[in-house]
């Protein structure tokens, strides 16, 4: 009941039971709702107070207006997890654009959270192997892009009670095919694009002709030299895998020249 004593405005008290009985399955998706003179013989309420209670729950998108037909309790809307670094723009249905860049659409009146940011011992951890042989370095292309990523090197996640250096050697076994040694770990770092955390190991080639031995994952791998890897790979590379591959593909393509 509502009562003109209690705390909140008439209308806001009416907006909250039936927000209530929405909520609780009372009023179900696609029910219709009692009209204004019903609420007003329930309620005892003004018209223009039970218009303004109907106002807030559409604004809150519980119900809709068909015109000619009533007013209805509307579909839930979605509720979208957000992370770090995605960002939101509101109109008539709501854009969020992921770190990755890729963009999703929602409905509007979509419920958007902000999740609590991952610590670092949380995150995926996945190990990446740098290969150079022979003045070219070794990268694959997953059948399935990672937003912008589609070229990658061979990389998968650290299992427990494993090194980045064992991984790295693992995975390019099972992707590719070839046997590898790790030689030096160049880094580590939160990529930019996924999140993960990545550690870059540089590995020798021992053995192994480099096909595609992993057709789930793997669509195609290939030998680039400098700029077959800028074709492949346009946006910046982590700065110490950079500063190895420079180093060592300058002093390839010297050979190859001279």
């Amino acid at each position: 009941m509502i009562a003109p004593d209690r705390e909140g405005a008439a209308y806001r008290q009416l907006a909250a039971v039936l927000r209530d009985r929405i909520r609780s399955g009372e009023l179900h998706t696609g029910q219709r709702v009692s009209s204004e003179k019903d609420l007003h013989d329930e309620f005892g309420l003004a018209r223009e107070t039970i218009r303004r209670a109907l106002a807030v729950l559409r604004q809150e998108g519980l119900i809709e207006v068909r015109h000619g037909h009533g007013t209805f309790v509307s579909e839930t809307p979605p509720s979208v997890d957000l992370g770090p670094g995605d960002s939101i723009t509101s109109g008539a249905a709501v854009s969020v654009t992921r770190v990755s860049g890729q963009i999703e659409t929602y409905p509007a009146g979509t419920k958007l959270t902000v999740t609590e940011a991952t610590t670092r011992s949380e995150r995926l951890a996945v190990a990446a192997a740098v290969i150079v042989a022979g003045g070219r370095v070794l990268l694959v292309r997953r059948r399935v892009a990672e937003g912008p990523l589609s070229w990658q090197f061979p990389a998968g996640k650290i299992e427990p009670g494993e090194t980045a250096e064992l991984a790295a050697a693992r995975e390019t076994t099972e992707e590719t095919g070839l046997t590898v040694r790790p030689t030096l770990l160049l880094g580590e770092r939160i990529h930019p694009s996924t999140g993960r955390l990545m550690h870059y190991v540089a590995c020798a080639l021992i053995s192994g002709t480099a096909h595609v031995a992993d057709e789930d994952e793997l669509a195609e791998v290939a030998w680039c030299d400098r700029a077959t890897l800028t074709e492949h790979v346009p946006y910046p590379l982590y700065q110490p895998v950079q500063e190895h591959l420079d180093a060592l593909l300058r002093s390839g393509q010297r050979r190859r020249d001279g």
